[in-house]
């Protein structure tokens, strides 16, 4: 691991996530990261650079903060790092940008059309993004498969909404 003693604690605090992304999942390499990050921004985001930035010889930019924290989330097939964490590490417009990201995500995801990004919390539509990666990328599952599963995750969280919406006209003072 890199000596992050140099850092800042927005770079430490990914880095740690990246090595420790939860108590039952392998820590991530910084190539996979890298190449996740390269595929995230569509630009190149090399293994040597990331060793850079975490090592403090390198210090990022909010947009390749934004592609770090992006890319370990995607690897680690959950959230591990919200904007709200951005924020918490002293970097409110890296954590800004995150939250643009993510919505531009969930509008250019068909599958989340339904949902309101801009009223939706950045923190649920996190978790539908990576719900719906990780369905879209069971191994030996037919693409029909994949696509009821899809359709039954978002047909519950529609019945939630109206259940919800149901009781709030029941209880709502008159």
């Amino acid at each position: 691991m890199a000596d992050t003693s140099q850092t800042s604690d927005v770079v430490q605090f990914i880095s740690e996530r990246r090595e420790h992304p939860g108590k039952l999942r392998r820590r991530i390499s910084v190539r996979a990261a890298a190449k996740r990050a390269t595929e995230l921004s569509g630009e190149l985001f090399s293994e040597p650079a990331w060793r850079r930035i975490e090592s403090g010889d390198k210090d990022p930019d909010d947009r390749e903060i934004v592609f770090m924290a992006a890319a370990v989330n995607d690897l680690a097939n959950d959230v591990v790092i919200s904007p709200d964490d951005l924020d918490d590490q002293g970097r409110p417009e890296a954590a800004n940008l995150f939250r643009e990201w993510i919505r531009e995500r969930t509008k250019a995801d068909p599958a989340l059309a339904a949902i309101d990004s801009d009223l939706t919390p950045e923190s649920l539509q996190q978790q539908l993004q990576s719900m719906l990666r990780e369905i879209r990328g069971l191994k030996g599952v037919s693409a029909a498969e994949r696509e009821q599963m899809e359709k039954v995750l978002l047909s519950h969280l529609a019945s939630t909404l109206k259940a919800t919406s149901a009781q709030l006209r029941i209880l709502r003072p008159r």
